[in-house]
């Protein structure tokens, strides 16, 4: 074929190109999106049911399947924070689930919180009182509650906030600012995320927070880490510090924990 017939053929074929180019929409890169909130269903379930012991759980499931967490919080009366942080991270949770089981039990010792004292003497000592029983002293019925939760929901991590009376820094005998993990490699390396985690909010040595090892014999994270042998933590802020600083120390570490599991974002 000769170049006298080629070329009008190719300036037409040019023509076309261009014309199809301008009448075509622009396709733009596919983008993932964001993973969308799944339905949450949520139930109350009484504790110590009947008694004036009795305390809620509620339990939230999501429709993607995930690990189970449980929180904790008001086991003594005088740690306000504890508690108040975890209503928090249980009215958030209807937004911010992404899968899995969240169990959350903010007034676990309702009365005390009430009277704000560390426990009355009828009840004694939840946090000494794992693995409970359902016929004992109210603390031991109110830990067999809770500790049939863990293994009802098969929970994968068990995350207990209390305070101290002062700063672990100041005063080594209180446990104030410091993460007390389980006996396990993930709690520990956890813990220690924690720690960096919050440290970089607070400028002050004092109030920095440290990592400790061995819950106390008897406590929910005790029971969960030696029992049930999964990570379980006990988060202990101190109370010499503004209540609003406390409930803010204890959300930001149960969040992080609760990302590491999959149940949130980390953002």
């Amino acid at each position: 074929m000769s170049k006298c017939i080629l070329q009008p053929i190719v300036k037409r074929m040019v023509l076309l190109l261009v014309t199809v180019s301008i009448l075509l929409p622009a396709v733009s890169p596919v983008q993932a999106s964001a993973p969308a909130v799944s339905d949450i269903t949520q139930t109350v379930l009484p504790l110590a049911a009947g008694t004036k012991y009795e305390t809620k759980a509620f339990i939230y499931e999501s429709k993607i399947n995930g690990p189970a967490v449980l929180v904790v919080g008001g086991v003594h009366g005088n740690e306000p924070a504890g508690s108040l942080a975890a209503e928090a991270i249980q009215k958030n949770v209807s937004v911010s689930l992404l899968k899995g089981t969240l169990i959350v039990v903010p007034r676990a010792n309702n009365l005390a919180l009430n009277r704000r004292v560390r426990t009355l003497p009828e009840i004694t000592d939840i946090n000494r009182a794992y693995p409970g029983r359902p016929d004992g002293n109210p603390a031991e019925r109110i830990a067999f509650a809770i500790s049939s939760l863990m293994k009802k929901y098969n929970v994968s991590m068990v995350i207990d906030l209390h305070e101290g009376r002062t700063f672990h820094y100041y005063d080594k005998t209180s446990v104030g600012q410091t993460v007390i993990h389980g006996f396990d490699d993930k709690s520990s390396l956890l813990a220690l995320e924690c720690v960096e985690l919050i440290n970089q909010q607070l400028p002050e040595k004092h109030r920095k927070f440290t990592f400790l090892s061995s819950p106390v014999e008897g406590s929910t994270a005790y029971y969960a880490s030696t029992v049930l042998d999964i990570p379980a933590f006990t988060l202990e802020t101190s109370v010499k510090q503004p209540l609003e600083d406390r409930v803010h120390q204890h959300v930001t570490i149960t969040r992080f924990l609760l990302a590491s599991e999959g149940l949130i974002s980390e953002q």
